[in-house]
């Protein structure tokens, strides 16, 4: 039988289909449909709570419960907002190579981009990929930019709603995103460019993607470990946000696994 997938949209893969179906549309950028998984509730919650529990209670003693939770929540809010640019900035340098993405869903501890095929020119490939984390190096670096200006200028520096604050910790969460997807594990765009660069020395694009593959599992079982036992010996906190994330890197690296599978049968 003839593949009905044609060469402008692909199928998605199991995993992709999982996320999709509970995933509502909100709205396109830049001419690209944007989706919001259900799951971003999630992480949007844990991002809060961790925030508003913790974190700065610490930095911030003496504030009302309530808020510790607005900070928690516009921060949390604007994490989803980063992480959209972040997807964006992919489609545009994307859009510069002649590939224009089919959808950006976002969904916990990150965004799906998803394109026609793969980009099988490393140059390519490395330019989109290191798009993502720039941008958010770039969000980063500009709200750190306004939090040094607020503290040093003492402007809006409120004893009951420090809106610096807030400042601080888009820049961190920023720079936290750009460092995580520099990781060397798919779907991180650090996986990406590892994968580039295989292919490029050894010109085996599949070999160079199976092998990233390969590498991105036994990294994202480290970090799963660490995580247990970070968790039971020290904070319960930082060990689920690392177990997390361990998660999301191996489903991330079968969704991959899959896809690659899907390619070569259709060779």
């Amino acid at each position: 039988m003839a593949d009905t997938r044609n060469e402008k949209f692909r199928s998605e893969t199991k995993e992709e289909s999982w996320i999709s179906r509970y995933s509502l549309p909100v709205g396109r950028v830049a001419g690209v449909p944007v989706y919001l998984n259900f799951s971003s509730a999630f992480i949007v919650i844990l991002i809060a709570w961790t925030l508003s529990s913790s974190i700065l209670p610490n930095n911030y003693p003496g504030l009302i419960q309530s808020t510790y939770i607005i900070i928690g929540i516009v921060c949390a809010l604007a994490s989803l907002v980063s992480i959209l640019l972040h997807e964006v900035a992919h489609s545009f340098i994307a859009g510069r190579h002649g590939i224009k993405f089919q959808k950006i869903t976002l969904f916990a501890l990150g965004g799906i981009a998803l394109i026609p095929d793969e980009i099988t020119v490393p140059k390519k490939e490395i330019w989109m990929a290191f798009a993502g984390p720039l941008m958010s190096f770039i969000i980063s670096g500009l709200s750190f930019l306004l939090w040094f200006t607020f503290t040093q200028g003492h402007i809006f520096i409120s004893q009951t709603f420090p809106l610096d604050a807030i400042f601080f910790y888009i820049a961190a969460i920023n720079f936290v995103i750009g460092l995580f997807n520099l990781l060397p594990i798919f779907p991180c765009d650090g996986g990406r460019i590892l994968r580039s660069i295989l292919s490029y020395y050894n010109h085996d694009h599949i070999t160079a993607t199976l092998s990233t593959i390969r590498i991105g599992m036994i990294i994202s079982i480290c970090i799963l470990i660490t995580g247990a036992v970070i968790g039971f010996k020290y904070t319960f906190i930082g060990g689920i946000w690392l177990m997390l994330v361990a998660y999301f890197l191996m489903r991330g690296s079968k969704m991959y696994y899959e896809h690659y599978q899907y390619l070569l049968s259709r060779n």
